[in-house]
């Protein structure tokens, strides 16, 4: 019976050693518990953001930073055709550019980029079944998308504006 507690101690050990985090579990800095989310609540992105913030602990109020989203674009693009030329497959591009601000509206986190993308098979015999999927495979890349800017954030080391000489 000692040598199972012995087992599971070890194992808890050398799982804290490796690194290791359950997934959407990130360290953020302290400079950013308190952010400010610039993005139209009318944006898909939005809530996915909002609430993967929240869970992370970041309050969502007048801050000394700005998470600024400046584009958030959804588009579709046939990548695969039938012999009769009618589409067969279709890739989903999901592309978000972002950065963060202080209070004085300087950028102090450099523009990031994030293109995900998710390819799905088109059957006209389906149409209901095909629609659905690419429904929840446009909420997953809101949502992938959202863990990756919170990802992204756990390594904010905000940057000092250049010095201009006279």
């Amino acid at each position: 019976m000692t040598a199972m507690r012995i087992f599971i101690l070890m194992l808890c050990f050398s799982l804290t050693a490796c690194g290791f985090h359950l997934r959407g579990s990130y360290n953020i800095p302290s400079t950013i518990k308190h952010l400010e989310l610039k993005l139209d609540t009318n944006s898909s992105l939005y809530f996915p953001l909002r609430d993967s913030l929240q869970q992370a602990g970041i309050q969502l109020d007048s801050s000394d930073y700005t998470l600024e989203i400046l584009e958030d674009t959804l588009n579709k693009q046939t990548t695969n055709t039938d012999s009769r030329a009618k589409a067969a497959e279709y890739t989903l591009y999901y592309t978000v550019v972002y950065q963060i601000k202080n209070n004085e509206a300087k950028t102090t986190y450099p523009e990031r980029r994030l293109l995900l993308r998710r390819s799905y098979q088109y059957d006209t015999t389906a149409i209901v079944g095909k629609t659905a999927e690419e429904e929840t495979l446009i909420r997953e890349l809101y949502q992938d998308a959202a863990q990756q800017i919170l990802r992204q954030l756990s390594s904010f080391q905000p940057t000092q504006p250049a010095m201009v000489k006279p």
